[in-house]
């Protein structure tokens, strides 16, 4: 009996993350003016909407995670073959899932804003 009780919080534990349960305990958001940097001599062309999610989860919460944030852009990026996010929007939220005597922390990273390719050296300057 003391196996299966185990068993069944533990794969609580593993499950309420991934279904999105728990109680949000930090959320930000904010504008940013680009992903990348874009060199003064290139043609920057905007190629549409783009939204890109990264989660990650743990016993203490990532709070601001670079590496997090650079899978969220990538993953925007990737789905529609742009360079740079422009005038985009980042939002974090840390969701907490008390479990009996332990904490479960998940962070999700959202960025949203628009794809451009850019051009290198290609802008005719005057």
């Amino acid at each position: 009996m003391k196996k299966a009780n185990i068993v069944l919080v533990l794969a609580t534990g593993l499950l309420l993350p991934l279904a999105g349960a728990g109680c949000t305990v930090m959320h930000m958001s904010y504008p940013e003016a680009q992903s990348h940097f874009d060199y003064p001599n290139s043609n920057v062309t905007p190629m549409g909407h783009a939204k890109g999610t990264a989660t990650t989860a743990g016993m203490m919460p990532a709070m601001q995670d670079a590496d997090l944030e650079e899978q969220a852009i990538t993953q925007a990026l990737a789905s529609t073959g742009g360079d740079l996010l422009v005038d985009y929007h980042l939002t974090t939220d840390v969701k907490l899932i008390p479990l009996m005597f332990i904490n479960f922390y998940t962070t999700t990273v959202t960025v949203e804003g628009t794809a451009a390719k850019m051009e290198i050296g290609k802008q005719v300057l005057k």
